[in-house]
């Protein structure tokens, strides 16, 4: 009675699963383009501008195109939430979960996918750092040393330049 529930409920994680695979494994060259063009900006802009000012115009330039992605996705989302509620018009919707703001987390996919990968993610996680536990411990007290010798020497004063000789 209950296995073909469960069977649909499985396809449909690993559907899940192997859309969100297929997304990274696209975006991941797409990302590494956008770090080459971003560098190449960077020394066009420093040798046409200087170090200071084509930093800063790269800066902003990645601003911009935040902000213009964030737009793009809040007009999707409500276009999205436009199109359920014209859908939702014959049934009466819950007030509390229309006035609560949605998060990325709200997607019974993605909670599908997180409950049912964190059982096999998380012993590997810990065996993994079980196993490297002194790398790990030399990267964190590395990290403490330079955060502590800048913290230093931004305290101790500059030492006074020798005095001229005398002739």
């Amino acid at each position: 009675m209950f296995a073909s529930l469960f069977k649909r409920a499985e396809q449909s994680v690993d559907s899940a699963i192997g859309d969100l695979g297929n997304r990274i494994i696209i975006t991941i060259p797409f990302l590494v383009a956008l770090g080459f063009a971003a560098a190449s900006l960077t020394l066009y802009l420093d040798r046409l501008y200087g170090s200071e000012l084509g930093t800063l115009l790269v800066a902003i330039a990645f601003c911009l195109l935040g902000f213009i992605i964030a737009i793009v996705v809040r007009v999707r989302r409500n276009i999205s939430v436009s199109n359920a509620n014209a859908a939702d018009d014959a049934a009466p919707a819950d007030e509390n979960a229309a006035s609560r703001p949605q998060s990325m987390f709200d997607d019974e996919t993605v909670m599908a996918v997180l409950s049912s990968a964190a059982p096999i993610v998380l012993p590997a996680v810990i065996r993994t750092g079980l196993k490297n536990w002194p790398v790990i411990l030399a990267a964190a007290a590395g990290l403490y040393v330079v955060s502590r010798s800048d913290h230093q020497s931004a305290v101790t004063p500059a030492a006074s330049p020798p005095p001229p000789p005398s002739s």
